[in-house]
Formats: structure tokens, sequence, C-alpha cells
């Protein structure tokens, strides 16, 4: 460090010693303090593997890290929930004004693809039992390193899967979510809401769909 003349609020100068930013950095690394150590980790198990992966550092929210660890994951011909949701749900908040929250005031994670997920199947079963059975698994990557077994539909079913987003999830399940997680986005979902049509049911496309999944392999390669 160097000693530098600073001024206290009566105008006499002090010689105060500066440290450069990178000794800071040096004096955290070889502490045995707590705070030090947890900076550590922080540095050593985030900042440094992201700056690696993206060649920058920034506040990333998780539901967007988590998107990008995991949308090359998906098998070519299937969608998953969270890449869905990154553009339908993720990206109309973010251009209404709003970034989804990391964590609930309970430091939960936030993660709204996990409640799409589970409500889906039964409305799909209600709505076009056809499409129950198509879907298989991936491994989806958790920001804490841990891998979960997570579903990726055929893209046959992205029709009705959009049509329960935008008709049923966002309008009469997205509120009673956020409410105790974030509500500040509540207010923002009239917005993304307004630019929804709500539309029938996938009747006559789903009628195609149908045939064209009843169609046997072999008959599809002709």
């Amino acid at each position: 460090g160097m000693k530098y003349p600073i001024s206290d609020n009566q105008g006499v100068a002090h010689e105060t010693w500066i440290i450069p930013e990178s000794d800071v950095y040096r004096l955290i690394l070889k502490s045995q303090m707590p705070r030090a150590e947890k900076f550590e980790d922080w540095i050593f198990s985030e900042v440094i593997p992201t700056i690696r992966k993206t060649g920058r550092y920034g506040v990333i929210p998780i539901f967007v890290r988590r998107f990008n660890d995991n949308w090359d994951r998906v098998t070519p011909g299937y969608f998953s929930i969270i890449s869905e949701l990154f553009i339908r749900l993720h990206g109309k908040l973010e251009q209404a004004g709003h970034i989804i929250a990391d964590k609930a005031p309970d430091g939960k994670e936030i993660r709204p693809d996990v409640s799409v997920g589970k409500t889906f199947p039964d409305w799909l079963e209600k709505n076009y039992p056809e499409f129950r059975g198509k879907f298989i698994t991936y491994k989806h990557i958790l920001p804490n390193g841990l891998e979960v077994d997570a579903r990726q539909y055929e893209n046959q079913v992205l029709p009705a899967f959009i049509e329960y987003v935008e008709n049923d999830w966002l309008f009469n399940r997205a509120t009673g979510y956020f409410q105790d997680r974030d509500p500040v986005a509540i207010d923002y979902l009239p917005k993304i809401l307004e630019g929804i049509r709500v539309k029938p049911k996938l009747t006559g496309f789903d009628k195609l769909l149908k045939a064209t999944s009843d169609v046997p392999p072999e008959k599809k390669d002709e």
C-alpha cells in the first residue's frame, strides 16, 4: 500500500494508508475469518466459472442461468418447460419491466416451471389425452450442481402447451403462484395478459395432430 493525504471535514490533511484493490483480494484469500472464506467460495464456485463459460460476470437471474445451463440438454424434437417459459413468462415480464426474483422471502428459489410442470399433465389429460404419454425426461441441472429428472415433451405437444400457459396458467394460476413468492410480479401480469388473446380449444388442429401421431412409424417414413 501507500500513504495518501486525505482531508477530514475540517480541512485538516491526514496521511492515510491506501491499499490497492488487488492487495485487498490477496488479504481476503489469506484470511481465515468466516466472511472471508464465504467470499472466497463465491469467487471460486460462481464468479470464475461464470467468466469461463460466458466471458463475463454480472447479476444474471437464476431463472436465466437455469435456462442457459439446460437448453442444450433437451433432446432434438422435444421442448422443455423452462425453455418455453423463458420466452412466454420471463421474457414477457422483463419486457413489461420486471425481472422475476431469484428467491421468495422465505429464501426458497422461485421456479415457476415447477408449478407449470406439475399442473400441465392433468390439464393435458383432460383436454388432449392423446398427448399424455408424449414425453421423456432429461437431466436438468440446478445452480447448486444437483441434477434432477425433468420432462421434455415432443414438439407436437407444443401448441397445446402454449394454450395451457397462455389461456390457463397465466390467467388462473400465476397470481396465486407469485402471491407469496414475488408479489411485485403480480402488478406486471396485466401488462403481459393484454397481449394475449384467449384462444379456443385447438379442435381442428388437434385432429390433425392426432391423425399424425396415430400414423405408424413406417408410414411416416414413406
